[in-house]
């Protein structure tokens, strides 16, 4: 089902249906081969680095990411590699600090068969990787971070963003409520400016339908989410929107209900939490929408790579390993296109991917400021207690 709508003439949303989702498939990767089939040897070496956290407090994320990549790997040399030259990886610990990210985009650069690289879990981190990737000319997919700062045609001409900005969340969370005729909303968030720059996105991005009919920034410290609802509902609004944490995100809702409101209640990504189901409760979570990024557990097809990522791994994979196996090939792909190991030539072809390259969403294209052109993010409504996919956002940021 396609239902293609623009908000300003230029931006447009691919809104692909769950059963969509079981048609998209890679390039099929086989465990064996007979004989007749079996690739060649490899005649060679391909490296990608990959800078990760994998110290500190964002270790585990780390690990994820790197493990995705890992798995993307075996899955290209069991097919024979890149262009008949073995695969392997350069891990390098970034510590998610911006010193980190730059002297571990050194130590890539020393490495003389490093034909790229990818990760970047922390913003800091990521933009100085970039810049000193951009200046040696490796291709450098951020497959985490997503401020789109962290591209730039002068500082970081090679990076290349996967992952979806906070613009187009904002501009995928409108077009949800458009799509439900939604014409009234009110918009409550933290005092974070994370959730002061989503917030306004959104209401960048809704005019003139649904209409803003109140806003509020909650201080910090102890948020009075019950005052919060009585407020928004004093304007009388059909759709509720919350960019915070997940926890308060589910007081807010909890309190909602419990005010008598029968609208839509939508939240940020960090409303995708057991947090928020347990401090909604029952009724307050019931049908509430959260917009957030794609993980491997709400994509049907997905759902045998995850299975293969337990086995090898012995834990689900998280949305860094999934974020980290496609941006790999994505690496790859654009070796395969140009055909040799040319780091100049490959990152120019990462924006020129081929039609027949895909991943779990779908295409994976970049926008002429290498933002991803269709964002990874989708719907998830809750039911019986639980999250599951409503359907799935494709946001072309019209670059």
């Amino acid at each position: 089902m396609q239902l293609p709508m623009t908000l300003d003439g230029r931006r447009r949303t691919r809104w692909l249906a769950p059963l969509a989702l079981t048609v998209l498939t890679l390039p099929a990767v086989t465990a064996c081969t007979s004989a007749d089939d079996k690739p060649a040897a490899p005649r060679g070496e391909i490296a990608f680095g990959v800078l990760a956290p994998l110290s500190g407090p964002d270790k585990a994320r780390g690990q994820d990411l790197v493990e995705g990549a890992r798995m993307a790997v075996d899955d290209l040399n069991v097919r024979g590699g890149i262009i008949g030259l073995h695969v392997s990886l350069v891990p390098v610990d970034d510590e998610c600090l911006d010193d980190g990210g730059k002297e571990a985009a050194k130590q890539l650069h020393l490495t003389e068969s490093v034909a790229g690289a990818l990760g970047g879990v922390c913003d800091g981190a990521a933009e100085a990787a970039a810049r000193v990737l951009g200046g040696n000319g490796l291709p450098f997919l951020i497959t985490s971070a997503n401020a789109p700062t962290l591209v730039s045609a002068e500082d970081t001409p090679t990076a290349y963003l996967t992952n979806g900005t906070p613009y187009q969340e904002a501009l995928a969370t409108v077009h949800w409520m458009a799509y439900h005729a939604s014409q009234r909303l009110a918009v409550i968030a933290d005092d974070t400016p994370e959730s002061g720059y989503l917030v306004n996105q959104v209401i960048s991005v809704s005019s003139p339908v649904p209409k803003v009919v109140s806003k509020q920034t909650l201080p910090a410290g102890k948020r009075d989410l019950a005052a919060a609802a009585t407020t928004a509902l004093a304007a009388n609004p059909d759709v509720v929107y919350w960019a915070g944490p997940a926890q308060e995100s589910g007081q807010l809702a909890a309190a909602l209900r419990k005010a008598g409101y029968k609208g839509k209640y939508i939240a940020s990504a960090a409303s995708e939490s057991p947090d928020f189901l347990s401090a909604a409760g029952k009724d307050g979570a019931e049908g509430a929408y959260v917009i957030t990024t794609a993980s491997p557990q709400n994509l049907p097809a997905a759902a045998a790579w995850t299975n293969r990522f337990a086995k090898a791994f012995g834990h689900a994979p998280g949305r860094d390993a999934l974020q980290a196996y496609d941006a790999l090939r994505a690496l790859g792909q654009a070796v395969t296109q140009t055909g040799k190991v040319d780091p100049a030539l490959n990152s120019e072809q990462l924006a020129n991917l081929e039609d027949s390259f895909t991943t779990f969403l779908g295409e994976l294209r970049f926008a002429p400021d290498h933002t991803v052109k269709y964002d990874n993010h989708l719907v998830l409504t809750v039911k019986s207690g639980a999250f599951t996919v409503a359907d799935t956002l494709r946001s072309d940021n019209g670059s």
